[in-house]
């Protein structure tokens, strides 16, 4: 026997076949009703539900499909309803700031935060610690909503470039001041990097368009920043509907 059997606790069909059964029978005592009746009504051959009910040797449950037809012929709930499983290992990761999507923007990062939003695990990056911001404007409106919270991961924890058609928050460095945007990646067959926003609104259409994903992510030798570098890579948003 498997070791953790006992910590399995989804149904057996023989467990989904019994509530079924009791389900048609509190069906068949309301409405006065026939196993060969339900299934009529249901717009099913009589034998779908009467050899279900009456034959004792078998082990099938009614299908998903054959039971919603019964609910809706007789305006009753489902024998099950599907459960939701429980989320129980949420994280907080602290909102530190604020993105003008596709538009650059001051004061999008704050020392501390005073902001937490609660998110499952995300185990394609497992250890990585995340950060979040809150999206403004309709710059990029067509993957970002304004009051959208987009989740990133930093490039130095990343320990990767980002890839194609990934979305980047990317910093660019004015007079010594920093200012933060959010762009969708397109990488050239000749290494070039467009950074695009993606807004319903044509005033936000411009790319910026720059030599080599190198350029964005590598430090250089001299340790001052470029004028443009990304900073994190985002992961996941959360956004209103």
């Amino acid at each position: 026997m498997c070791e953790n059997a006992h910590m399995n606790n989804k149904p057996t069909i023989p467990d989904v076949r019994e509530k079924q059964r009791a389900w048609i029978n509190q069906i068949r005592d309301r409405f006065g009703e026939t196993y060969a009746g339900i299934a009529r009504k249901s717009g099913m051959a009589p034998s779908t539900v009467v050899r279900f009910m009456n034959d004792e040797t078998a082990t099938h449950s009614l299908s998903a499909k054959t039971e919603a037809k019964i609910a809706v012929a007789f305006n009753v709930e489902p024998a099950a309803k599907p459960a939701l499983e429980p989320i129980s290992d949420f994280n907080r990761v602290p909102v530190i700031g604020y993105v003008q999507a596709g538009v650059f923007q001051h004061g999008f990062s704050q020392d501390y935060s005073s902001e937490y939003v609660s998110v499952s695990p995300d185990h394609r990056y497992p250890n990585l610690p995340r950060v979040a911001f809150r999206v403004r404007g309709d710059s990029m409106d067509l993957l970002y909503p304004e009051g959208t919270i987009v989740l990133a991961v930093r490039i130095n924890d990343l320990a990767r470039a980002p890839k194609n058609g990934e979305k980047v928050v990317v910093i660019r460095q004015t007079n010594g001041d920093q200012e933060a945007t959010i762009k969708q990646i397109e990488i050239k067959e000749d290494g070039k990097v467009v950074l695009w926003p993606r807004s319903s609104n044509p005033e936000f259409s411009a790319a910026i368009v720059l030599p080599s994903m190198a350029d964005l992510v590598e430090m250089p030798d001299n340790g001052c920043r470029p004028e443009y570098w990304i900073e994190g890579v985002i992961i996941q948003s959360i956004r209103p509907e």
